[in-house]
């Protein structure tokens, strides 16, 4: 319990009727730590704490809850104070929460407000999910370039109350064209007299109502911005969206990349759930599809164990060595090289370092890293192979059999290393440049393919040396 605290006080004050203090209470805290203590109340405290809330303060603190528990809420109200909890909330909170709800109940609390309001939303949840548009706000204050500051300032004083943000302001013409933007502070330090078009920024950075809501996210965290405008084909302003959705945005889609990236499927539905709470059967839902497909590719390694089945027994009949047991060292390096190569490149990917036509200077320099690596490794690999061998604890038929083993081992690990790293870091620039999220290319999807074809680099290089052996 994140309010273990406070909860105790504000309960008694739930118990005791005193509507005032509750008020009170509450008015110490943002509406985000508002949120948070009415989670942690019971259902029907938290709707008697609600009630006795102003609207707007009633729909801040609903726009900070969970999506469960918004949709228990709204589901217990009737129709006319879901329409006005919904009429005070923000416009992109309120379109997000409508599509959650049954079509039906939706339908019949959008009747009960205003044309202009149900269009807004209608307008809102008709952009494709995972694009700017569906997660901008049509919230917010424009200006036109021919009045003065002293105009502004006065105009944005009256919309203030209404709009998500006015730290930064857009300015548009006639034909809602977006022109330019201008922070509070530049209208607050300008010439009272100057006109809006002469202190704005010309041109801003913007983004198309159909780019990708990460993409929109990326340029507010890189250019700093307070809100970026999303504008349509035409160039006209339609939404903006601000730092704090980005914040969200980069959240969840980090959750996202780091669950695929472990072979987990990840369900926007559940986004927000603690791990914790997850029930078992949702948790086995979303493992079981890649553990099967993992599965069944590993049976892939097992058949070419078993294909080179004669080799291992010509190890053990000619030289008294058992290649099988290097197997599990030689594939789980090359599995942890191959991962660790995915994960930088991944990471290079998601935050705009690493771009397509990096390909082939990325795959070069892992793959020489790989080569660096097992070459290392190989060494290792190479002295204690030969010492093992020549204490009779792998079997010795002689010092340049152990030693021809042992190049085996050093050849097979370094081989296997730098392959793993070329892989590990080509395929997820191959699957961007296919439109296919590079997260969906997970480190155990890699680290099996490279469980394969180490095999077969190992068992082929062992051959060689069956046949150096029979000259």
């Amino acid at each position: 319990m994140r309010n273990a605290l406070l909860l105790p006080d504000l309960r008694e004050l739930i118990r005791d009727g005193q509507a005032a203090a509750v008020r009170e209470f509450l008015e110490d805290y943002p509406p985000a730590r508002q949120a948070e203590l009415i989670e942690d109340l019971h259902p029907a405290e938290a709707e008697a704490v609600l009630r006795l809330l102003e609207p707007k303060e009633r729909a801040a603190i609903v726009s900070y809850l969970d999506h469960d528990r918004q949709l228990e809420l709204i589901e217990s109200m009737s129709l006319e104070d879901a329409a006005a909890l919904l009429r005070d909330m923000p416009h992109d909170d309120r379109a997000d929460l409508v599509t959650r709800l049954d079509p039906d109940r939706s339908e019949m609390i959008l009747r009960r407000m205003a044309q202009a309001e149900r269009d807004d939303i209608r307008r809102l949840t008709q952009y494709e999910p995972g694009t700017a548009g569906s997660v901008m706000t049509t919230d917010y204050a424009t200006l036109p370039p021919f009045v003065t500051v002293r105009e502004a300032i006065d105009h944005l004083r009256r919309e203030a109350p209404d709009r998500e943000t006015i730290l930064t302001n857009f300015v548009v013409d006639h034909q809602r064209r977006l022109i330019g933007s201008i922070t509070l502070q530049a209208l607050i330090l300008a010439r009272p007299t100057a006109r809006v078009e002469d202190v704005m920024q010309p041109d801003p950075i913007r983004a198309r109502v159909d780019d990708d809501r990460e993409e929109v996210a990326r340029k507010i965290a890189q250019y700093d911005l307070l809100a970026l405008p999303i504008v349509d084909a035409e160039d006209r302003l339609v939404g903006i969206v601000t730092h704090d959705d980005a914040l969200d945005i980069l959240r969840e889609e980090q959750s996202e990349d780091l669950l695929r990236f472990g072979a987990v499927d990840y369900d926007a539905a559940e986004a927000d759930e603690d791990p914790g709470e997850e029930g078992i059967a949702a948790a086995v839902r979303r493992r079981i599809g890649w553990l099967l497909g993992l599965f069944m590719a590993a049976g892939i390694s097992a058949s070419i164990i078993y294909l080179f089945e004669w080799v291992n027994r010509f190890g053990r009949d000619t030289l008294a060595i058992d290649f099988q047991i290097f197997i599990p060292l030689l594939i789980g390096t090359g599995g942890n090289a191959g991962s660790q190569a995915v994960g930088t490149v991944i990471r290079g990917l998601a935050l705009g370092d690493i771009r397509e036509g990096d390909f082939f200077r990325v795959v070069s320099r892992e793959a020489l890293t790989g080569a660096l690596l097992g070459s290392i490794l190989g060494v290792i690999g190479f002295v204690a192979s030969l010492v093992l061998c020549s204490i009779g604890v792998l079997g010795d038929v002689g010092f340049l059999a152990d030693l021809r083993f042992s190049v085996v081992i050093a050849l097979a690990v370094l081989g296997i290393c730098t392959w793993a790293t070329t892989v590990g870091s080509a395929v997820p620039i191959i699957a961007r440049r296919l439109g296919i999220d590079p997260a969906v290319v997970s480190a155990p999807m890699i680290s099996t393919l490279v469980d394969t074809t180490g095999l077969v680099i190992f068992y082929c290089i062992a051959i060689v040396l069956l046949m150096m052996l029979g000259n």
